[in-house]
């Protein structure tokens, strides 16, 4: 890193840390008016407002910094064109693609720390703001008092359970499907209307048991028969795996939303939400680096060098980037496109933009 890259890299962070700071705070006093009413009627503590907007942090911060980086771009490099310093450098033999170079470095790292962000720390964050506003602002049931409704869960040698009712106090399921596959063979099904934990295994009542073959050309059923009680002792898994506090996406790293996605996709349930989300985990955290790709070529031009320019191409930029973003993920969710493409089309067309941009800008 020479002189020249540490002035550029000193000008950007520069901006990008006060841009930060601000939509962090702006965030912030919008979300705190939004919930005024709840944390006045609810009785919430200063503490305990400070301890939810603590947690909420990091998510805000992981969610505004792609903003704050398209603002560094076109600040930074945008002052840099209006003082013709950017002229003088072309003078002097150095390309455009290589005073870029250290920003995309840069958002490229940035990209790295995010993805990092959200596999370790957001998802925890998550979880207890999550909890923080439920049961100690709202003074909603602990997950252990409440009634379950369509519960997945994964136990020992290769079972999958679906309960589409569970009853924490009473250790009852109802309408219980479990599944046991080896490898991606199903092996074994039960189909019960209840499941009761006797304290140290469980009991199926009124349903149907199914083993299959283990022959890839035998399609019938080798086993099959109705019951009234079954009892299972090899089936071991607790009552507490059922009762745990149920996750959304953004409560999830990588690894346990393809977890639980395997689960329900063997249950035969349609996982094109629990995919595009998925998909979405390695596609969001890029944003930053591309959004540097995009915004360069356009912060490198002398006529778009006024701040109030600069702003208003971040926000339409950040506008339009977030609505193709959040309809592609729908339409995921939905099927109109692939999960795939619903989390990654919108990084396609940003990212060929950019490339286009910068192969147009003037060397």
């Amino acid at each position: 890193m020479n002189i020249l890259d540490r002035y550029i890299l000193r000008k950007f962070l520069y901006v990008c840390a006060f841009a930060l700071l601000a939509f962090w705070l702006i965030f912030l006093v919008v979300d705190v008016i939004e919930h005024m009413d709840l944390f006045i009627d609810r009785g919430a503590s200063i503490d305990l407002v400070v301890k939810y907007y603590l947690y909420y942090s990091p998510f805000i911060l992981v969610m505004v910094l792609p903003v704050a980086m398209l603002l560094s771009t076109l600040f930074s490099l945008g002052l840099l064109a209006k003082d013709n310093e950017i002229t003088a450098m072309k003078v002097n033999g150095i390309s455009l693609y290589r005073i870029f170079l250290p920003l995309f470095i840069l958002a490229f790292m940035v990209s790295l720390l995010v993805f990092v962000l959200n596999e370790l720390v957001v998802p925890f964050t998550n979880q207890k703001k999550t909890y923080t506003k439920q049961v100690e602002i709202e003074k909603k049931a602990k997950p252990k008092d409440v009634l379950y409704q369509n519960v997945y869960a994964q136990g020992g040698n290769g079972r999958i359970f679906y309960i589409n009712k569970y009853d924490s106090q009473r250790m009852e399921g109802k309408e219980v499907l479990v599944q046991r596959f080896e490898g991606n063979r199903l092996k074994e099904q039960i189909e019960a209307k209840v499941m009761r934990w006797t304290g140290t295994d469980w009991i199926f009542e009124n349903g149907n048991y199914r083993f299959f073959s283990d022959s890839l050309e035998q399609s019938e059923v080798e086993e099959f028969q109705r019951f009234s009680q079954l009892h299972r002792k090899d089936i071991k898994i607790k009552p507490e795996v059922f009762t745990r506090l149920r996750k959304n996406p953004e409560e999830m790293n990588y690894q346990e939303l393809l977890e639980y996605t395997e689960i329900k996709k063997k249950s035969g349930e349609n996982v094109s939400a629990e995919l595009t989300d998925l998909y979405m985990k390695l596609a969001y955290p890029l944003i930053s680096f591309i959004i540097v790709l995009f915004g360069s070529p356009l912060a490198a031009s002398p006529k778009r060098g006024s701040l109030s320019i600069n702003f208003a191409i971040t926000l339409g930029i950040t506008f339009t980037y977030w609505f193709l973003l959040r309809t592609a993920q729908t339409f995921g969710h939905t099927q109109k496109l692939s999960p795939f493409l619903g989390a990654w089309i919108t990084n396609f067309i940003f990212v060929g933009l950019g490339v286009f941009l910068l192969i147009k800008a003037k060397k």
